[in-house]
C-alpha cells in the first residue's frame, strides 16, 4: 500500500525514568512542560534498542503509515511503540504497577475526565457486558506518568491535532492571562482514557463498530471520528511473569487475534482485510466518513487467540467532544 512519513518531537522512551509519578495540571504549564521534556531526554532515543542513548541530538524522529485500506481508511504503523514503552503498558494491564483496575470489558463503553469542576474527576460511562467480548480491560489516563503522556503526545502528532485538545480546557477564560493560553475550539477534551485490554486462549471481540449513534437532543452530535488501536503482543512473543519476549519455540506463544474488516475493499480484494498484531505496532482507523456520516465498513473484529495472551490498547478520539 501507499505510504507516507511524518515527523514527531515526542521520541521513543528507551529506559525507565527512576520514578514515574501521575502529572498534575500545573506539569502542564508551558515551561513546566519544556523542562520536563529536557529532563527525559536522557531516557529517550530516536531508535528502539533499549538503554540507547541517542548521542546525536536528534530532536524528532519520523514515522512511516502505510495504507491497509481505503473503504474503510486503515492505516499501519510499525515502530510506533519502543520496547520499554509496550512493557510499561502491560505492566499497568497486568497489575504490576498495581493502580489500573482490570474487569471483564464492556460494550459500548468510555472512560473521560470530567471537566464539570475543573479537578480532572473521572467519569466511567459504563456499558454492557457481552458475549461479544470476552477480554479483561482497565483505563489510564494521559496524565498517569510521563510516558504514557508521551504516547499520547505522539498519537496527536500521528493524527496531526494540538494535543491540547487531549487535557481538559480552561472553562472560563476570563481568569487566564493575555498569551498563558489561548482559547481551543472546544470546551472540553476529545480524547477517552487510554484502554487496556487483555485476551486469553479461546478470548476474541466479534464484529462491531466503535461508534454509536448519538441523541437527536445533543447538540454537538459528538461520535468516536477515529480509532488508535495499540499492539503490545504480537505473533511469537510470550509473556512469563509479566515481560514480554519473542520465543517461537514457547509452548505458550501468541497465536491468532489478528484485527479483521471484513468488509473493506481493495484493489487487490474484495474480501476483507486482515491485521496480524505485533509489538510496537499502532492501526488507525476511521469510523467516520469525511462528510461526517457514520462509516458502515469500519466493522472491525478481534480475532479468538487460540494460544498465549494478547494485550493491547484503545485510544478513542471524539469529534468535536466526548460524550
Amino acid at each position: 500500500g501507499q505510504t507516507h512519513t511524518l515527523d514527531t518531537l515526542n521520541l521513543y522512551y528507551t529506559a525507565l525514568p527512576g520514578t514515574l509519578e501521575r502529572l498534575t495540571e500545573s506539569d502542564y504549564v508551558p515551561k513546566i512542560e519544556e523542562k520536563r521534556r529536557l529532563e527525559m531526554r536522557q531516557f529517550q532515543s530516536t531508535s528502539l534498542k533499549e538503554k540507547k542513548t541517542d548521542n546525536s541530538n536528534a530532536t524528532t524522529m519520523s514515522l512511516t503509515l502505510k495504507v491497509a485500506s481505503v473503504t474503510p481508511r486503515v492505516l499501519e504503523v510499525k515502530k510506533f511503540l519502543s520496547p520499554v514503552e509496550v512493557q510499561h503498558l502491560i505492566d499497568l494491564a497486568s497489575g504490576a504497577k498495581g493502580d489500573v483496575a482490570m474487569e471483564r470489558s464492556t460494550v459500548s463503553a468510555s472512560n473521560v475526565k470530567s471537566n464539570s469542576n475543573n479537578k480532572g474527576i473521572s467519569k466511567k460511562v459504563r456499558g454492557t457486558k457481552a458475549d461479544a467480548r470476552s477480554s479483561t480491560g482497565g483505563w489510564i489516563h494521559r496524565e498517569q506518568d510521563v510516558l504514557v503522556d508521551t504516547i499520547f503526545r505522539r498519537i496527536a502528532d500521528l493524527l496531526n491535532i494540538d494535543d491540547q485538545l487531549m487535557r481538559d480546557q480552561v472553562e472560563d477564560y476570563s481568569s487566564v492571562k493575555e498569551g498563558e493560553k489561548e482559547p481551543l475550539p472546544t470546551h472540553d477534551r476529545i480524547v477517552e482514557a487510554m484502554q487496556l485490554l487483555r485476551y486469553g486462549p479461546g478470548e476474541e471481540y466479534s464484529a462491531h463498530h466503535d461508534f454509536t449513534y448519538p441523541s437527536i437532543d445533543n447538540r454537538y452530535q459528538p461520535k468516536r471520528y477515529v480509532t488508535v488501536l495499540l499492539y503490545l503482543t504480537g505473533e511469537g512473543d510470550v509473556v512469563e511473569n509479566g515481560v514480554r519476549r519473542s520465543d517461537s519455540s514457547s509452548k505458550n506463544t501468541l497465536q491468532g487475534g489478528e484485527t479483521t474488516f471484513p468488509r473493506a475493499i481493495t484493489t487487490d480484494s474484495h474480501n476483507g482485510v486482515k491485521v496480524d498484531p505485533q509489538s510496537g505496532k499502532a492501526i488507525l482507523f476511521y469510523n467516520v466518513l469525511p462528510d461526517g456520516n457514520m462509516d458502515d465498513l469500519s466493522q472491525h473484529s478481534g480475532g479468538k487467540v487460540e494460544k498465549g495472551v494478547k494485550y493491547v490498547a484503545n485510544v478513542w478520539v471524539w469529534d468535536p467532544i466526548v460524550s
